[in-house]
């Protein structure tokens, strides 16, 4: 061992050697590493856009929404018009009377709106249903990205700080949930109890 410390000393042809021998280690390390990446990132407010399942949820509560936003715009007309002519008297009205009648229309406002907050709370509910309904397949997506493209960790996107383009796995997560989930059951939200 004496004897190999100090010709590793002396030899300056092998000090060279071996130097060279260690950028060329750590160079080709350093290019295996950048071509394959051990940790991935994934985009999950990406994937809420991208993903069909996300966006069939998405359309099916807009669908639900629409509906009550009509039937309480139905209920309300009135109310505007009350609202309306309140202000349009405001200047002949003595300030504890209209702050009444103000009073007495924001209570009616308030009795609409809570009218129909268990409608979307149940819609909320549905939408929560729906994607529990996939996050088996969610997760079989998760890893079947990883596996394609070698990667030993995959991260949500929120939870780092910083990323190259290429370690963002989104599109390739994206379409491995797609080929997985073909048909999402989302519940009708008026059949839901409270």
């Amino acid at each position: 061992m004496k004897k190999i410390i100090k010709t590793l000393k002396t030899d300056t042809k092998l000090q060279k050697a071996l130097i060279v021998a260690g950028v060329v280690l750590v160079a080709g390390y350093g290019i295996y590493s950048a071509s394959r990446p051990d940790v991935g990132v994934i985009d999950f407010n990406a994937v809420q856009t991208k993903a069909k399942v996300y966006q069939y949820v998405v359309e099916q509560q807009q669908k639900y929404e629409a509906d009550i936003r009509t039937r309480m715009k139905a209920d309300s007309t009135g109310l505007e018009k009350d609202f309306k002519k309140l202000e349009e008297q405001k200047a002949k009205t003595k300030p504890a009377e209209f702050q009444k009648k103000l009073q007495a229309l924001q209570k009616r406002a308030a009795l609409i709106q809570n009218k129909y907050r268990p409608d979307v709370e149940r819609i909320m509910l549905a939408s929560q249903i729906a994607l529990k309904g996939v996050e088996k397949d969610i997760a079989l997506a998760v890893e079947a990205t990883a596996n394609q493209t070698g990667v030993k960790v995959l991260l949500p996107m929120n939870n780092v700080l910083y990323a190259k383009k290429s370690v963002d796995l989104t599109d390739k997560f994206v379409k491995n949930l797609d080929k997985r989930v073909d048909k999402v059951l989302y519940p009708d939200p008026k059949k839901l109890a409270q």
